[in-house]
């Protein structure tokens, strides 16, 4: 017996695409129900590890590493901000 609870999930989906998963199964000896869960389940682990870790991609590495290389110079603000909060620390 079974401690596992279940719960259903309805979904539509265009008749080509039943096929074709349920093709997809068969081929690998299973029931579309458990082929399905199989890969709902690796597509929610992959979703959650690039969320819980924000996976960056190879252009946004690239990117980053450009603008710490090479940061942009201070915005006039910033520069205002800086002399603001030193004329503040000396008193």
């Amino acid at each position: 017996m079974s401690t596992v609870s279940h719960s259903k999930i309805t979904i539509r989906q265009p008749k080509p695409l039943k096929a074709k998963i349920a093709r997809a199964a068969a081929l690998r000896g299973m029931t579309v129900t458990s082929f399905i869960n199989g890969m709902l389940e690796i597509a929610a682990e992959r979703t959650l590890r690039r969320i819980e870790t924000r996976e960056l991609t190879d252009r946004d590495s690239a990117a980053l590493l450009a603008m710490l290389q090479k940061p942009a110079a201070p915005k006039a603000a910033l520069r205002k901000a800086v002399r603001r909060l030193r004329e503040l620390e000396r008193g």
